[in-house]
């Protein structure tokens, strides 16, 4: 048999896959039978397994596509390792709950998030609220300007794997390309002429090489519903780790922290939780605990 190379889908357009290879070479590729018969969608990002077709003018094939540790349905996008959540200080307004909605999906799909709060330069006081807020969550969370270098922190955290940018249309991500790529990593062109098309544009993720991993957009991510994801009540709390750390110390393990005596959660409220943060952790858990699955498959 001969010899099988692997690698991942970088794009995936018109049938034909476009494979970055573990030996450094870049195949394209068809799909081989047996995965259309399992009914298996090749993804970009998918790890594959390709060969060679005998057919000169497509060369190679998947011949499969190896299991996926978490995948988007909008944009199709797999193997996702940390996103980057891009919110600007003003201009526009930071969406927060956009944001805790992201941590959210995050927290299900196993997805670390780094956030950035952009155009500190323009209101550096509600630009370090912000920060302080996120950070005191638990999660990585660091200052953006135009005019300063990106920090070596946020460097290190996608310096490896698949790394996604996410957030509105206006807070700086093509910039934020500008000035991680302006090194000559890969063309910045190729992904911030991409970043500053209108939000609805229908299009395909694409994977571009940085250091020793990759990086892509994630078109339509901001739009997902809690749904779509399959994301329970039961999980809401996956976006809240400062709320899950306190939880050991309410009087009840199962409490919701709703309206539970002894809740150590809501005693904590504004003096280590935020305020916002709690009331959007509640909002978010009523809203799918309200929709929760009954037992004849439907919901309440």
């Amino acid at each position: 048999m001969p010899e099988q190379v692997r690698g991942v889908i970088t794009k995936g357009v018109g049938g034909v896959y476009t494979v970055r290879c573990e030996d450094g070479s870049i195949r394209s590729c068809q799909i081989r039978g047996n995965i259309r018969l399992k009914k298996i969608t090749p993804l970009v990002g998918d790890i594959v397994l390709t060969g060679e077709s005998g057919d000169p003018d497509i060369p190679f094939v998947l011949e499969k596509v190896l299991p996926r540790k978490n995948y988007l349905v909008r944009p199709p996008l797999a193997n996702l390792d940390t996103l980057l959540l891009i919110f600007a200080c003003e201009d526009p307004v930071p969406d927060l709950k956009l944001l805790d909605k992201m941590l959210i999906i995050c927290g299900v799909l196993k997805i670390k998030p780094v956030i950035l709060f952009s155009k500190s330069d323009k209101d550096p006081k509600s630009c370090d609220k912000y920060v302080s807020i996120y950070r005191n969550a638990g999660f990585d969370c660091f200052p953006m300007s135009k005019d300063e270098p990106i920090q070596e922190e946020v460097k290190a955290l996608i310096r490896t794997g698949l790394t996604g940018l996410a957030g509105p249309s206006g807070v700086g991500k093509s910039t934020f390309c500008n000035n991680l790529l302006g090194e000559g990593t890969m063309k910045v062109g190729d992904i911030s002429d991409r970043l500053k098309r209108g939000k609805h544009t229908t299009r395909h993720a694409e994977l571009f090489e940085y250091e020793e991993g990759f990086i892509t957009d994630t078109p339509g991510f901001t739009s997902l519903d809690l749904f779509e994801v399959g994301v329970l009540y039961t999980d809401v709390s996956g976006g809240y780790p400062e709320m899950r750390a306190a939880s050991s110390e309410c009087k009840f393990a199962d409490c919701r922290h709703i309206a539970e005596k002894q809740c150590r959660v809501r005693e904590l409220i504004g003096d280590g939780i935020d305020e916002g943060r709690y009331n959007r952790y509640r909002e978010f858990y009523e809203y799918l605990y309200s929709r929760r699955p009954n037992s004849a498959g439907g919901y309440k």
